[in-house]
């Protein structure tokens, strides 16, 4: 990049182990992407709109100095896997692979049709996937001493797409969860968006929270970082039978998501 400009990049550090990186995009996006750090690799979950190299970004950081790489992708629009490129080159030796959910592979692969990047005049290079990630798959940030403390969980959680993920890291009772929550409507007419399978897959994360301890954060795909995930109660009205638009369904946000949007307070 050229030393003249500075970085589209912003980073914030959550915890002793996970950063978040805001970029500013031409798409205004502004994707948030997460380094949850091990001792030896960096989890990089999505990649952002590749405004300039993410790759090349993170190794300017001193905390991932000597660290590998390891690409996960909540799902392939495209404001989450433009920078993956950088992470697929042959050259990159020091990225252990690009991972992505197995529910909808098919939809995954697809790729160029469904990241939505004709939509908005995108163009994104070709990455290859190394692996595909089931439900209850476990990455783990030491793999020589794994624990499923420090480890990030899958949860298979469509309805924004058929092929969005979840993470959970027990270690900071944490929940990476993509575009699952975002400011706005949930789209309807994208390829592969679900009403019913956004239905199940709030059932679902609100029975995954109650297990957890109490206190339990939502680090979300383009809004706070550090959501309370208390705040999502206000999430059951989405059950209400008249929420039935065929383009989008109002309040998928609830307004306290909003207020914080405009006022992110990040430590």
């Amino acid at each position: 990049m050229d030393s003249d400009r500075p970085w589209p990049f912003e980073v914030h550090q959550l915890s002793q182990r996970t950063l978040v990186i805001i970029e500013s995009d031409r798409f205004g996006e502004l994707p948030h992407i997460y380094a949850v750090l091990g001792p030896k690799k960096a989890i990089i979950i999505d990649t952002g709109c590749n405004t300039a190299s993410l790759r090349d970004f993170l190794e300017t950081l001193s905390c991932l100095e000597g660290k590998e790489f390891q690409v996960v992708n909540t799902h392939i629009h495209y404001d989450h896997i433009m920078g993956n490129y950088g992470f697929s080159m042959a050259s990159q030796r020091r990225c252990r692979g690009i991972c992505q959910g197995s529910r909808s592979r098919a939809f995954s692969e697809n790729w160029k049709a469904n990241s939505l990047q004709d939509m908005v005049g995108a163009s994104i290079l070709d990455f290859a996937v190394t692996d595909w990630l089931d439900e209850g798959a476990r990455i783990y940030l030491n793999d020589d001493e794994p624990t499923d403390e420090e480890s990030l969980e899958i949860l298979h959680t469509p309805g924004h797409t058929p092929d969005s993920i979840s993470l959970y890291l027990p270690a900071e009772n944490r929940l990476f969860s993509g575009d699952l929550i975002y400011p706005g409507s949930l789209f309807l007419y994208l390829p592969g968006s679900s009403l019913e399978d956004f239905r199940e897959s709030l059932h679902k994360l609100r029975a995954f929270i109650a297990s957890k301890p109490e206190g339990l954060l939502l680090s979300c795909g383009h809004i706070d970082p550090e959501l309370p995930a208390k705040a999502l109660e206000v999430l059951r009205k989405v059950d209400l039978p008249e929420i039935t638009s065929p383009a989008s369904v109002p309040g998928t946000s609830p307004s306290c998501v909003d207020q914080r949007m405009s006022a992110i307070e990040l430590r």
